[in-house]
Formats: C-alpha cells, sequence, structure tokens
C-alpha cells in the first residue's frame, strides 16, 4: 500500500475556496425595495402610478401627489410593448405633464433593502413622436451624472435605454428625467437596475459562508501538524 501526504496550507485552501465562486456571482439584477416620486398625472387616460403599494389618503389617485415607502408600476417587471395611446385606462404607463402640479422633469428615488453597486440603469420610455405631446426624455440625470437621449423622428416604437459603466455605490439612487422642450409629456414604464450586492457585517450570503469555512478549515490545520493523508492501495 502506498500512502501519498497532501498538505493543505490555509492560504491554498482560501484560493481553492475563491476558484469555485460561481462566473458572473456579483452581477445580476438588483431588487428595488421602494421608491419615491411625485404621482403622475391624467390625458386621454389615466397616467399616475395607481398600483403604487404603500397609499396613504388618496396619493395614488391624486395627480403630483409625493408617494413614498413602496412601490409600483416603474419596478413592477412590466416593459409596456405598445404606445401610450394603444391602452385604456388602466394603462402600464406613468406619465409625467408639465402642465400638471409637480410634473416637470420628474425625479424617482429608488431605495434598496442593503448597500448596493450598481452597474447599469436601464429606463423604458415612449417615442410617440409627439402625438399628443408625448416625446423622448431630452435626458436621464443618475445620481447626478446626465445622459443625453438622441432624439429620434423615425421609430415610434417604446424602447429601453441602458446607461452602463456607472459603478455607484449606496443603499439608493436617484433617476431623472428631463421633458424635451415643446413636447409637455414623458411616459415611463420600467426602471431596473444591474449590479452587485454588499454583503452585510456578519452574514450569511454563500461567499461569506464559503470563505469562513475555509477560514475554520484553515485553523484546523494549523492545528493538525501531522497533515491529512490521502491513502491509495
Amino acid at each position: 500500500m502506498k500512502i501519498v501526504r497532501l498538505m493543505l496550507s490555509p492560504l491554498s485552501l482560501l484560493g481553492a475556496a475563491l476558484l469555485v465562486v460561481p462566473a458572473g456571482w456579483s452581477e445580476a439584477p438588483l431588487t428595488v425595495s421602494s421608491y419615491s416620486t411625485y404621482n403622475g398625472g391624467t390625458g386621454s387616460f389615466n397616467y399616475q402610478d395607481f398600483t403604487y403599494s404603500n397609499c396613504v389618503a388618496s396619493d395614488c389617485t391624486t395627480t403630483g401627489a409625493f408617494l413614498s415607502g413602496g412601490t409600483g408600476k416603474l419596478t413592477d417587471g412590466v416593459s409596456p410593448v405598445n404606445s401610450w395611446y394603444d391602452y385604456d385606462t388602466p394603462t402600464p404607463w406613468v406619465g409625467w405633464d408639465t402642465q400638471e402640479t409637480n410634473g416637470t422633469d420628474p425625479t424617482v428615488t429608488f431605495n434598496f433593502a442593503n448597500s448596493v453597486t450598481i452597474n447599469s440603469v436601464t429606463v423604458w420610455v415612449d417615442d410617440a413622436i409627439g402625438y399628443g405631446g408625448v416625446y423622448l426624455p431630452s435626458s436621464v440625470s443618475i445620481d447626478g451624472t446626465s445622459f443625453a437621449i438622441a432624439p429620434d423622428w423615425s421609430n415610434s416604437n417604446p424602447r429601453g435605454y441602458t446607461f452602463s459603466g456607472l459603478d455607484l455605490t449606496g443603499s439608493s439612487a436617484q433617476v431623472q428625467f428631463f421633458q424635451t422642450a415643446s413636447y409637455p409629456w414623458i411616459m415611463v414604464g420600467e426602471v431596473s437596475f444591474n449590479g452587485s450586492t454588499s454583503v452585510p457585517e456578519g452574514g450569511s450570503s454563500p461567499l461569506y459562508l464559503l470563505l469562513a469555512g475555509a477560514v475554520c478549515c484553515g485553523a484546523f490545520l494549523i492545528r493538525a501538524r501531522s497533515g491529512f493523508s490521502v491513502h491509495r492501495s
């Protein structure tokens, strides 16, 4: 019988543990725990955020009322495939009009349960090429950084714009939409985030448990001077 002695150092074990972390672990959709904004308005149809989960009094059905502590149309996972005029009430769009209360260049503050790193933000908007006063935002600001949106007068389909390479860290993010001059309405259907969630102190994420286990095994190996033996006949 031949005995092969395998000595594992804590450092090598930790390195092995890191190697088995799945690829793409850090990049994933981020879940919004709540968002706050001024409610949308009404026109031919109702473009208010009437599905908002935390309605105080009649705020969810009041144009320009401040909404906070809940979620609604903007994070329900639905990106409307049709323009605003193809829906009756209830419509999946949230629309803001510069001529209505708190309807100019609306800001939405998105909150997360823990600190996150945001790598990209996608906004889903309508482009009715001016029909009914609805047009693309002229720009979108994310935590103070402005991104211009190129005019499009030929494609009237709703579409998503993804702003990447952000590397924003925190438990909230502000997204502001700027209306295009002479077009008072903007329609927003969905806002989504991609990035990574920080491991809370003393947390129990798979990565945290994996590294903690590696440290414990390393401590055991230090005490077991004789090491591990793998027997092969």
